[in-house]
């Protein structure tokens, strides 16, 4: 019997079949919650505003050729859920602004390990969470934290406790803007994550990312995409029939089977 994929599901959608829109709402409605409350908890409807909004063959999101790995397809998802979100109701503005280039002066005794640290704070995630995602200690992420924060006030005209987080949004945007030819392909963090690579390969990823905010920005996308699957369970096929009949996806009848064709199924 054949696999169905999330390659699969990514063609599907493109093509605008039925199958493609249950997989994505059966599989992936619990990790776009997950994310939608990660970032806009308290804002009330908008899993089905933004799932009816995936739902168009023509978003960006359809536009690759398909995603092989599921984690760099939810990490494309995360990016379409902010877009559309921040269309429909802009977050406020920080108070006080940061750019990468007040972030590259004030973070430059950091390593790689402390600024990704600091980079999913500006993600919005708590000590405890950011731990687990990076499979270290609490107190690893808190200091590093702390240490970023002391390094900002020390160039900053303006400054009070959870500025990296306040511009998180903005931050993000600028650091996607920044993708460079000698930037590191998706493999690279997939291989990191997976324990794939030489000590080599490690070093030089982390040369590489001590420069350059995509980089860096993209491996803490994909370290997210990983944990919110990791957390996430599909939905019951009770729980996500309503949901789908209530988007207005179709599906074709099942054919019934008879017994022998049943036992000799493949």
């Amino acid at each position: 019997m054949a696999i169905y994929t999330c390659f699969d599901m990514v063609r599907d959608c493109r093509g605008n079949r039925p199958e493609g829109w249950a997989y994505l709402v059966t599989n992936y409605s619990p990790v776009i919650r997950r994310l939608l409350a990660q970032y806009y908890d308290g804002r009330p409807g908008l899993l089905e505003r933004v799932l009816q909004q995936l739902m168009n063959p023509q978003s960006t999101l359809w536009a690759a050729p398909g995603h092989a790995e599921e984690r760099i397809f939810v990490c494309a998802l995360r990016q379409e859920l902010l877009r559309l979100v921040e269309l429909d109701a802009a977050s406020q503005p920080p108070s006080i602004e940061l750019d990468l280039e007040i972030l590259t002066q004030a973070l430059e005794p950091l390593t790689v390990i402390e600024r990704q640290y600091v980079w999913l704070e500006s993600m919005g995630y708590s000590n405890e969470l950011t731990a687990q995602m990076m499979n270290l200690d609490v107190s690893s992420s808190e200091a590093a934290r702390a240490r970023a924060d002391e390094l900002l006030r020390n160039v900053l005209d303006q400054w009070r406790r959870g500025l990296v987080a306040e511009n998180g949004l903005t931050l993000g945007r600028l650091a996607t803007g920044t993708l460079g030819e000698r930037c590191l392909p998706a493999k690279a963090y997939l291989d990191t994550l997976d324990g794939r690579i030489t000590w080599q390969h490690k070093k030089d990823y982390e040369f590489h990312m001590m420069q350059c905010w995509y980089c860096l920005d993209h491996f803490c996308r994909i370290r997210e995409a990983d944990f919110a699957i990791n957390k996430s369970k599909p939905l019951s096929e009770e729980e996500a029939s309503p949901l789908i009949a209530k988007l207005g996806v179709v599906l074709p009848k099942k054919e019934k089977k008879g017994l022998l064709a049943r036992m000799f199924a493949k």
